[in-house]
């Protein structure tokens, strides 16, 4: 690791480099990672926990932390994929659930009560995702590391991809088997894995995100299925970024490829298309029961608020009696998916697999200096770096909502592609 200094250049360092310590005090990294924070600071280019001071929709106010003024900029960086996050009867649907419920349901749902409206919207739910039952979490995060913890024994084996998401690697962690991935989306990796391992364990689980949320393409989740059956595996697949967005109605990625009957767990997230927090597993009522009674993030964590669940609820109305929201999405992505390649920008995936799309920077320190441009040219846009991907494999991640109207977008691309020429993107 780099020396550093009391006074040091934060350019010439990145958040890999202060992972471990040097000396013998648990604080030494904090302490020599604090004058790097400090200099990224200053100099503009740190662009993380920006103050949002407006309702997030196409476009949001971000007071700037220097000298306290606000701009308006484009939104490229929210999950509120169908633009319900400001709909009126679903900001009403909250307002009347804190009216009716209070403020918390004030505990966890097996000791202190579950509430007749965390049952009606499981049913809901599992109406939605054609299964028999469903459980609901406090967050997408725990209901991931919930459901796997909950299930997986010492005996067992989880095979991941290798770019799934932080909350599937933690529950994996959590639950004390073994872990394999596979090369990401390499088909022949996972059954190479699999071979290995179809008499060494008792229970094989296969875990996929549908989109992945750094890059935005989709599993292979036909081809994953199929080794699944071939191999006596299960499969359980993180729909957080699909839901809304793939699937003749919304369904995500399993309906998308027709799988419901081919993949056993379902995980799903109130953050994102249904405009709220919360997230759920769903799955065979047997399966389900187990997973209430083992899962430590759901024993051991107060329910969800009465306004997250109502507003989710009310979300989940409007998708489904709306589809032409998820057609004005669609436009929305084909329509920057297609002017940034035309700019000559390196974009992934190849052709639009879902809301989410990235463009290629490289070097960690282009991607801080070409952000802090973006961002004071007035585009709100995610700037990926180390640990969420490879050092210096950084990436502009951009998120499109069916809000954005084609001014919004072409303000956006205009601002990207004056500085994708002025930073050698281009």
């Amino acid at each position: 690791m780099n020396t550093i200094t009391a006074s040091v250049n934060s350019d010439d360092f990145t958040l890999a480099d202060f992972i471990e310590g040097d000396g013998p005090d648990l604080f030494d990294k904090t302490r020599k990672f604090s004058p790097f924070f400090a200099d990224w600071q200053g100099k503009g280019t740190y662009l993380y926990r920006r103050v949002v001071t407006s309702p997030c929709s196409d476009t949001v106010s971000v007071e700037d932390r220097r000298d306290g003024t606000t701009r308006s900029m484009v939104m490229l960086s929210s999950n509120n994929y169908l633009g319900l996050n400001t709909r009126p009867e679903v900001m009403q649907a909250a307002v009347d659930a804190v009216w009716k419920y209070g403020t918390s349901m004030c505990g966890a749902p097996h000791l202190n009560g579950t509430y007749d409206m965390v049952r009606t919207l499981e049913r809901q739910l599992a109406e939605f995702e054609r299964c028999e039952e469903v459980m609901i979490f406090t967050s997408g995060y725990q209901a991931n590391v919930g459901a796997i913890a909950g299930l997986l024994r010492s005996k067992d084996v989880v095979i991941i991809d290798k770019l799934s998401h932080a909350s599937i690697v933690d529950g994996c962690r959590l639950a004390h088997c073994d872990l394999r991935a596979f090369r990401h989306s390499d088909m022949a990796d996972l059954e190479r894995i699999l071979k290995s391992c179809e008499t060494k364990y008792a229970g094989k689980l296969i875990v996929t995100d549908g989109v992945f949320s750094m890059d935005g393409d989709r599993a292979s989740l036909p081809e994953i299925v199929r080794l699944a059956k071939q191999y006596g595996a299960r499969v359980m697949v993180d729909e957080a970024h699909g839901v809304g967005v793939l699937g003749a109605t919304g369904r995500g990625t399993v309906e998308h490829f027709g799988l419901h009957e081919g993949v056993d767990l379902i995980m799903g997230t109130f953050s994102k298309t249904l405009s709220s927090t919360g997230g759920y597993i769903a799955g065979s009522a047997e399966v389900i029961d187990y997973i209430r009674h083992y899962a430590r993030a759901y024993i051991f964590s107060a329910s969800p608020t009465p306004p997250n669940l109502a507003s989710a609820m009310a979300a989940l109305k409007v998708m489904q009696r709306e589809p032409q929201l998820r057609d004005r999405l669609w436009n929305n992505i084909r329509y920057v998916h297609g002017a940034l390649k035309a700019r000559g920008f390196t974009v992934f995936p190849e052709q639009p697999e879902s809301a989410v799309m990235v463009i290629v920077v490289g070097a960690d320190i282009t991607l801080r200096q070409m952000s802090k441009a973006v961002h004071e040219a007035g585009v709100f846009v995610s700037s990926v770096i180390y640990p969420a991907v490879a050092k210096n494999e950084s990436r502009l991640r951009i998120s499109l909502t069916a809000a954005h109207t084609r001014a919004d977008l072409d303000r956006a691309l205009d601002v990207l592609s004056a500085e994708g020429k002025r930073f050698g993107l281009v």
